[in-house]
């Protein structure tokens, strides 16, 4: 449920309440992750104020979404059918409480956010918590933004750091200094979207890396096919994908068409084709997805 208005010429105020399963972050008492359906519940993912400012460009103040996949998103152009790669991977907090400051020079594209490292869904039952250990995030780009839209280009570049306590409780006292750094591209033209990306996670001496191509070929105006293949190397026993049944994913690669028959209404039937490593066997899941826009 979203509400967004704008208050004035320099003022945009918005709201956003989404729905999840409590599971999303749930651990047991070995600080694992919980797997399987629950109850949905609903939980607050923004609410903030944009002041733009005509020569020094826009402010953003309040619970925001961070910068570090938002262009990524428009590249692939599916959200509904799968999150961004470096939002999958887990390597950031999709909504924080802080402040931002963006501006575009031309083509050229700067975001910078400073924001209190918690995220919006913060698990304070399972010690894992950032107390008074604020994150930084930027954004560097040049070129088209959404490119789900309108053909052109863009590359850029994505960081973010923060001091990450791991467990208060932990009689071992590790702490870390948690760094995401990740480079993209995208093109869009004559009916196709192309789109790639790195993104490297270390926490200490851990190192995750995730890489991801995608194309997407128009046929018409009411049928589109898609390709994607995400890549995953990681030397940490944590799961790459929750979702996904706490698997540590090598290889995850998305097939399909999505078919756009009436206006708000796009039906996809796809099929991912995943495996845990070089000496597993490839499992197949096959979906019929729906999404209703208005």
């Amino acid at each position: 449920l979203i509400y967004s208005k704008d208050i004035s010429d320099e003022l945009f105020f918005k709201f956003r309440l989404d729905v999840g399963r409590d599971t999303d972050d749930a651990v047991d008492e070995n600080n694992n992750p919980v797997i399987g359906d629950s109850k949905l519940s609903a939980y607050l993912k923004n609410v903030y104020v944009d002041w733009k400012c005509k020569e020094f460009g826009k402010f953003s103040i309040g619970l925001i979404s961070t910068n570090l996949f938002g262009v990524q998103e428009k590249n692939w152009g599916y959200r509904f059918l799968s999150k961004s790669p470096i939002d999958i991977a887990g390597m950031t907090k999709t909504a924080d409480f802080g402040v931002g400051y963006s501006k575009s020079f031309g083509k050229f594209d700067i975001n910078l956010q400073v924001v209190n490292g918690e995220g919006y869904k913060a698990d304070f039952d399972s010690g894992n918590t950032n107390d008074d250990k604020p994150a930084a995030y930027l954004r560097l780009m040049y070129g088209e933004k959404k490119l789900n839209k309108n053909d052109g280009f863009n590359a850029g570049l994505v960081y973010r750091t923060m001091y990450y306590d791991y467990d208060d409780n932990d009689t071992n006292n590790d702490k870390y200094d948690d760094n995401v750094i990740g480079v993209f591209g995208g093109w869009a033209g004559y009916n196709f979207r192309l789109g790639a990306e790195y993104n490297q996670q270390v926490i200490g001496e851990d190192v995750e890396t995730m890489t991801s191509l995608y194309a997407n070929y128009n046929i018409n105006d009411k049928i589109n096919l898609f390709l994607r293949h995400d890549m995953n190397d990681e030397n940490i026993d944590d799961s790459w994908n929750d979702g996904n049944g706490g698997l540590d994913m090598a290889s995850n690669i998305m097939l399909g068409m999505v078919c756009n028959p009436t206006k708000g209404l796009y039906i996809s039937p796809n099929v991912i084709i995943s495996q845990a490593g070089d000496d597993s066997e490839a499992s197949n899941e096959y979906r019929l997805t729906f999404m209703l826009k208005y």
